[in-house]
């Protein structure tokens, strides 16, 4: 790929990845529907509420236990990621409660509770007791959970979108989101606590309306290698650190629009927004798996961070050097090394064709360098 070409793929990485992390209907067989850092209780079915410009609300119901394991959860389509969560009681847990997650919520080593302010706009703020969470495990955002009590008036004291809605914590503002469409997912909600199934669109049939499925497979293994004797890196288990691209005839001529343009446009079609799609890490040997693929060419995107250490040296003094005679040779710098770690973000992808609808292609998704990248 040329490097202009592989320009414009970072800068589309950049501003799309989030938008993917909203589950915008292009992920169905290739993303987890729980969204990162924001789980829905694990069993059961997640079903499209309403989308819109600002994100999508999903409803997760189980069937196999009515008026149990319901929750509503808006994710952003917005570039902070930010979304939140209503869950309702289960067997194990009586009341409901209220997860906010973003990546400028600090995380905890363990649960603490603490005292946060929620800003609404027109409204007076609130001091609200909540809890802090530790992240979860290759996701970058932190989580508070606030109690919620009755799930019912919770949802029925909530307005249908809020602008610019913030939780503060020692003054700072560690969460903000916009949301809309909360008037359809209240009564989404609320039919599930009543026993009732939503009769909405699964998130795969949902993607069927936007983006042919198949029943092809690609899967594989992705992995940074800095050096010829450097050992493997991996994206974190967990993490949406795998993306992919459908370069299809429609996806190329915007792509070659941006490319003339050199900028991203502000506002993205459904009809491109169709051919992203990200999945989660199956393990720590970076394991990937992206189903319900039509036959067509692909471009595969791995982006992750890990760690690495350097040494500084820094002159902490200066010796100087006499002869036995008293007179003045030169002089000795004192220095000190200092080692520290930093985390080093690394992006790398590779082109993919699947030449018939049913294969299962497998994929060595790697950059490796011989002497240091």
């Amino acid at each position: 790929m040329p490097a202009s070409e592989r320009s414009i793929v970072r800068t589309t990485r950049h501003l799309f990845w989030p938008l993917l992390a909203a589950g915008m209907l292009a992920t169905a067989g290739a993303a987890q529907p729980g969204g990162p850092g924001l789980p829905l209780h694990a069993d059961g079915k997640t079903m499209l509420v309403t989308k819109s410009g600002l994100g999508a609300w999903m409803l997760h119901e189980d069937p196999a236990n009515p008026r149990l394991n319901c929750s509503v959860k808006f994710v952003s389509a917005r570039k902070q990621q930010s979304g939140l969560a209503l869950l309702g009681p289960t067997r194990k847990t009586p009341g409901a409660m209220i997860l906010f997650n973003g990546e400028d919520i600090p995380p905890s080593p363990s649960p603490q509770d603490i005292q946060v302010e929620l800003v609404q706009h027109s409204l007076a703020s609130t001091r609200l007791r909540a809890t802090q969470l530790p992240r979860q495990q290759g996701s970058q955002d932190g989580l508070l959970a606030v109690a919620a009590g009755d799930i019912r008036q919770t949802l029925k004291s909530m307005r249908d979108s809020e602008h610019n809605l913030q939780i503060r914590l020692e003054g700072n503002t560690v969460f903000s989101l916009d949301y809309d469409g909360l008037a359809l997912a209240r009564d989404a909600m609320l039919g599930c606590l009543e026993g009732r199934q939503f009769a909405g669109q699964s998130l795969k049939e949902a993607t069927a309306e936007i983006r042919p499925l198949g029943t092809s497979v690609i899967k594989g293994q992705a992995y940074f290698k800095g050096a010829l004797l450097a050992p493997k890196k991996y994206p974190p288990k967990g993490s949406e650190a795998i993306g992919l691209i459908w370069m299809t005839d429609e996806f190329k001529v915007w792509y070659e629009q941006v490319k003339r343009d050199q900028k991203m446009p502000k506002h993205i079609p459904q009809s491109v927004l169709k051919h992203f799609m990200r999945t989660k890490v199956l393990d720590d040997q970076g394991s990937f798996m992206f189903t319900n693929m039509p036959a067509g060419e692909y471009l595969l995107i791995s982006d992750f961070s890990y760690e690495r250490t350097r040494n500084q040296v820094e002159v902490i003094g200066r010796t100087d050097v006499y002869t036995a005679g008293g007179n003045y040779i030169g002089s000795n710098d004192q220095i000190t090394v200092n080692t520290y770690a930093f985390q080093q973000g690394v992006t790398f992808e590779k082109r993919v064709v699947v030449p018939a609808d049913g294969e299962t292609i497998e994929v060595t998704l790697d950059k490796s360098c011989l002497f240091g990248c």
